[in-house]
C-alpha cells in the first residue's frame, strides 16, 4: 500500500461488506468439489441428495438455532457437516467447534475428510492456506485438530477429552454421532453442554446435532429429535397421492435363503416393492425415489422455539438399493445384536432392547426333554462358578452352531471358599465327563470363576487348575464396557485376570432370552431327566435368571441404562452365571466365528462311538487332562 487512505479504503471496502445472502445448498452447489476418489466426484449437486437441502438451508435461517439430524449410515450425513464448514469459512467467517466421540475420530475426519474438502474446493484453498495452494506448505498455525482460515477458526475435538470443548468462544457448534458421546468429558460433565456454553455470546450461534441412533430409551439423537420439528422425508405414493416415510414393514420381498454347513444363513432377494398403506397399490424402487418427496413436519410448533429436526432412513439414499437393505434385515432377523445394526444404520431408529418378565413361568412352560445328558448341537461346553461366603455356584452350558445355547446343569456346592474340600467338590463336576445320546464324551472346555469374593482362594484354584482352563473374573459396571472387556496380567501370578463389562453382558442375556424361535442365540432349557436327576432348572433357576431390570437414568443431561433388582430379597446368581458362561463361550470363538464351530464338530467326530459300543470310562482327576486335550479349544 502506497498511503494510510489506501489501506482505509480497502478495510472500508471489504470489511463493510454485506454477507452474501447465500445458503448452504447454494453455496454447495456453486463452489464445493467432491474428490476423485468420491463414489461420485467432481461439482456437488444437492439434487442428488435432496432430502439434505432443507437440513442445509436451516444452518443460514436466522429464526433457528438447533439443527438435529436423526438418520441412518450413508445418507451424506458427513458432506453435509463439510458444506456447512465450507460456507460459513468463506462467506460468513467465525469461530468454529466440530466436536466427534473422540479425538482419534476427529483427527481422522481432519485428514480424510475435512483436508482434502479444503485442496478440492479451490475457493477454500487460499482462505485456509494463503497463496499457496499445497497442504504441505501450510504456516505452524495449521494443524489437524486447528485450522484458522481468513476472519475465523475451525477446532477439531473429542467428545472424550475436555480441553478443547471448555475454552473460547464459538458461534457455530457441530457434533457428529452424539448417541456414540461418552457420559462426561473426562470429569467435567456432559460434552455437549460443555461445548454449548461456549456460545452463550453469539445472538446468532448455531447448534447441529447429528447421529445415527442407538438403543431406544438411551438415545440421546432421539431426545434431542422429539424437541424439534420431527420432520420425516416422504414420498408421494404414485397411485393415490399420500406421502409416507418409507418403512421396512410396507416392504414385499420376494427372496430365497439358503443355510451352509456352518448353519450360517444367506439371503437371495429377488424383488422388493414398496405397499402404499393408503391404497395398498405396490411399486418398485425405482418409481418411489423418482416421485415427489418432501418433509413433513410432526411437530411444527417446536420451530418458534428455533429447533429444526430431521428423520430419514436409509431408502431414500442414492447409494443404497432397497435389495440390499432388506437383505441385511433378512439375515438380521432374530439375532438382537445384528438386528440392532440394521435399525440403527439402515432404518434410522432407536433398537428396542428385551426387556423385563412379570414372572419365570414362560421360561418353566419352555423347559424341553433332552434325549441325553448332551443334547444333539452342543459342540462346547463352558461352565462358571460365582463364589459366594458360604457356597459355590454353578451352572454348566452347552454350545452350538450360531452361539444356540443349551442349558446341561446348574447347581450350589455348599461350603467355604476358603476349605479346600469346597474346590475338591467343583473338581467332580467339571472333571467329569457329559455323554451325547451315541455315548461319546465331552467336558468343559473352559471355566470363568468369580474373583470378587475370597480372592486369593480363587486365584490359588485357578492357577493349580490354569492347565485345565479354568480362569478368574472380575465384574466391571458401566454403560459402554464390551462383554469381554479386558485381559489383566495379574503380578507375579500365571493366570490371567479377565474384566466382563457386565452391564453389556446382562443386556445380551436378556436379548437372547426374547428370542422365540430355536436357532441362532436361542437359549434352550432342560427339565429334569433320568440322565442327570436333578438339572437345577427350577423356579429359583428362572426367578434368579430375570431378577434384574433395565432403567434408564439421566446423569449430567445424557441418558444411560442402568440395571437394578426388580424386588427386595430376589438374588441374581443366576442371571450372573449365565453372562459368564456367555463370555467363556465368546472368549473360545472370539474372531474365528463360523469357523470355530466347524472345526469343533470335526473334532467331536473323532471322538465319537457308536451306539453299540460303552461309553468312555470317565478319566480320575490325575489323567482328565488326556481327555480334555482332544478337544483342546486353544486348537
Amino acid at each position: 500500500m502506497k498511503s494510510i487512505n489506501d489501506l482505509l479504503g480497502k478495510v472500508m471496502k471489504k470489511g463493510l461488506q454485506p454477507i452474501k445472502k447465500m445458503s448452504v445448498s447454494e453455496w454447495a452447489d456453486k463452489y464445493r468439489q467432491l474428490p476423485a476418489d468420491a463414489a461420485e466426484p467432481g461439482q456437488w449437486r444437492t439434487s442428488r441428495t435432496p432430502y439434505a437441502k432443507e437440513i442445509m438451508d436451516a444452518f443460514t435461517d436466522n429464526k433457528i438455532h438447533r439443527v438435529v439430524v436423526k438418520s441412518a449410515a450413508q445418507v451424506a450425513k458427513t458432506e453435509i457437516l463439510l458444506n456447512v464448514i465450507g460456507r460459513f469459512a468463506h462467506l460468513d467467517p467465525c469461530s468454529i467447534l466440530l466436536v466427534n466421540p473422540t479425538i482419534e475420530m476427529s483427527q481422522d475426519f481432519s485428514k480424510a475428510r475435512l483436508s482434502r474438502m479444503i485442496q478440492d474446493t479451490k475457493i477454500l484453498t487460499p482462505l485456509f492456506y494463503g497463496k499457496s495452494e499445497n497442504a504441505k506448505t501450510r504456516d505452524s498455525n495449521q494443524t489437524i485438530l486447528s485450522k484458522f482460515f481468513t476472519g475465523g477458526r475451525l477446532v477439531l475435538g473429542g467428545a472424550n477429552s475436555p480441553a478443547g470443548l471448555a475454552s473460547r468462544p464459538i458461534r457455530i457448534l457441530l457434533c457428529d454421532e452424539v448417541d456414540r458421546f461418552p457420559i462426561s468429558a473426562g470429569s467435567e460433565g456432559d460434552p455437549v453442554d460443555l461445548a454449548a456454553k461456549r456460545m452463550t455470546t453469539f445472538w446468532n450461534y448455531k447448534m447441529g446435532l447429528f447421529s445415527t441412533p442407538t438403543n431406544e430409551g438411551a438415545s440421546r439423537i432421539d431426545i434431542e429429535y422429539l424437541t424439534g420439528t420431527q420432520e420425516e422425508w416422504q414420498h408421494r405414493c404414485p397411485n393415490c397421492g399420500e406421502y409416507h416415510a418409507l418403512d421396512y414393514r410396507a416392504m414385499n420381498v420376494d427372496f430365497t435363503e439358503n443355510h451352509d454347513d456352518a448353519g450360517n444363513k444367506t439371503v437371495i432377494v429377488k424383488s422388493v416393492k414398496w405397499k402404499c398403506p393408503d391404497c395398498g397399490f405396490e411399486f418398485d424402487e425405482r418409481a418411489i425415489k423418482t416421485a415427489p418427496q418432501k418433509y413433513v413436519a410432526q411437530n411444527p410448533d417446536a420451530i418458534h422455539n428455533g429447533i429444526r429436526s430431521f428423520w430419514l432412513n436409509g431408502f431414500s439414499s442414492p447409494w443404497l438399493t432397497w435389495a440390499e437393505i432388506m437383505r441385511e434385515w433378512l439375515e438380521a432377523k432374530g439375532l438382537p445384536s445384528r438386528e440392532a445394526v440394521v435399525y440403527n444404520t439402515r432404518f434410522g431408529l432407536s433398537y428396542k432392547l428385551a426387556g423385563e418378565y412379570e414372572d419365570e413361568q414362560v421360561f418353566l412352560d419352555r423347559r424341553e426333554e433332552y434325549q441325553a445328558e448332551l443334547p444333539d448341537g452342543v459342540l462346547l461346553l463352558t461352565g462358571a462358578v460365582d463364589v459366594q461366603k458360604n457356597r459355590l455356584e454353578y451352572e454348566i452350558c452347552g454350545w452350538g452352531y450360531d452361539e444356540e445355547c443349551y442349558g446341561i446343569k446348574r447347581g450350589v456346592i455348599m461350603g467355604e471358599p476358603t476349605d479346600v474340600g469346597t474346590w475338591h467338590e467343583l473338581d467332580k463336576i467339571l472333571d467329569c465327563e457329559f455323554h451325547f445320546a451315541d455315548g461319546t464324551p465331552l467336558k468343559v472346555s473352559r471355566t470363568f470363576i468369580d474373583s470378587g469374593y475370597s480372592t486369593r482362594a480363587v486365584y490359588e484354584y485357578c492357577i493349580e487348575n490354569v492347565q485345565k482352563q479354568r480362569f478368574p473374573i472380575k465384574g466391571k459396571g458401566g454403560a459402554g464396557l464390551p462383554l469381554i472387556y479386558q485381559y489383566t496380567k495379574l503380578k507375579n501370578l500365571p493366570v490371567p485376570l479377565t474384566i466382563l463389562g457386565v452391564d453389556d453382558g446382562k443386556q445380551e442375556i436378556f436379548a437372547r432370552l426374547g428370542i422365540a424361535e430355536k436357532g441362532a442365540q436361542y437359549f434352550h432349557f432342560p427339565k429334569n431327566d433320568k440322565y442327570i436327576e436333578r438339572r437345577g432348572y427350577d423356579n429359583l433357576y428362572f426367578k434368579q435368571l430375570i431378577a434384574e431390570r433395565r432403567v434408564f437414568r439421566k446423569v449430567s443431561g445424557v441418558i444411560q441404562i442402568a440395571w437394578e433388582p426388580v424386588a427386595d430379597g430376589v438374588r441374581n446368581e443366576s442371571l450372573d452365571l449365565r453372562v459368564y458362561n456367555l463370555a467363556a463361550m465368546k472368549s473360545c470363538e472370539a474372531k474365528r466365528g463360523a469357523a470355530f464351530w466347524k472345526k469343533r464338530a470335526e473334532l467331536l467326530k473323532t471322538e465319537s462311538v457308536t451306539p453299540t459300543q460303552a461309553p468312555k470310562p470317565q478319566p480320575t482327576r490325575q489323567d482328565s487332562t488326556a481327555t480334555y486335550r482332544q478337544l483342546d479349544i486353544w486348537t
